[in-house]
């Protein structure tokens, strides 16, 4: 069977996506040794690099395995960065590039996270490009110019044959408990849609992340054109996605 996901137009599959950031141990990866799927969707499990050699033995083999980022730099003299040629060989499948900690904490710009998208793409890999806006940004009405943006300069320069995933999340909404409401997250993705299909061959899907847990998932993945969900604290409980990708 394939590792990849079956994103098509035509899939009705809900794609869930394990952030865990900088946490987890392999006591806690031993734990979703034993995570149980009683619906079709598709998941992706993304732990610290120091995990990612026991993750392929350790999970359950209808969980995929992604990297939460990468150098965009193939190999050289980068002392302590990882390249996404090494992390297929560590058989990671997918990788996070662009979530709103590295474009704040580590200021990498739309120019860095295109290359690091390029990078991951010509590894055979797929990246899972974060685009979202800040509150000041929300509260000035540029939502949507600051999405337009990003889409452009770190996405559509690549072919369009290509394979991604995109998640939309606000970084008002990351770790504060925060959600837009249905309207705005339904016309959000709504437009992150339309721009990425006037490029894309394929239809690209688009997950929704900030503060999605086993409380809201139900709510958020009902609004039309959520494709799935970007989890992060959520999903350090197996319980808790556990209950999330059986949705």
């Amino acid at each position: 069977m394939s590792n990849e996901l079956n994103i098509s137009s035509k899939n009705k599959h809900k794609i869930f996506v394990a952030n865990w950031k900088m946490n987890g141990s392999k006591k806690l990866l031993e734990e979703f040794s034993t995570f149980s799927q009683t619906k079709p969707n598709d998941i992706i499990l993304c732990p610290p690099f120091t995990l990612l050699g026991s993750a392929k033995s350790v999970l359950p083999d209808f969980i995929k395995i992604g990297a939460q980022n990468c150098s965009e730099e193939d190999n050289g003299a980068f002392t302590g960065e990882i390249s996404a040629t090494m992390l297929r060989d560590s058989h990671v499948s997918y990788v996070i590039i662009g979530h709103s900690e590295r474009r704040t904490l580590y200021r990498e710009t739309d120019t860095l996270i295109l290359k690091k998208v390029e990078s991951v793409i010509r590894s055979e890999l797929t990246p899972i490009v974060c685009i979202g806006e800040t509150l000041l940004e929300k509260k000035a009405h540029q939502t949507l110019q600051v999405l337009e943006k990003q889409i452009k300069s770190c996405i559509t320069k690549v072919s369009a044959q290509s394979r991604l995933i995109v998640a939309y999340e606000p970084i008002w909404a990351i770790g504060t408990g925060l959600t837009p409401n249905e309207y705005e997250i339904r016309e959000t993705h709504l437009h992150i849609k339309k721009k990425l299909s006037l490029h894309f061959s394929i239809d690209v899907p688009v997950l929704y992340g900030g503060s999605a847990n086993a409380e809201n998932c139900s709510k958020i993945l009902s609004v039309e054109n959520v494709d799935g969900l970007l989890v992060g604290g959520a999903s350090l409980k197996k319980h808790d996605f556990e209950m999330i990708c059986n949705y």
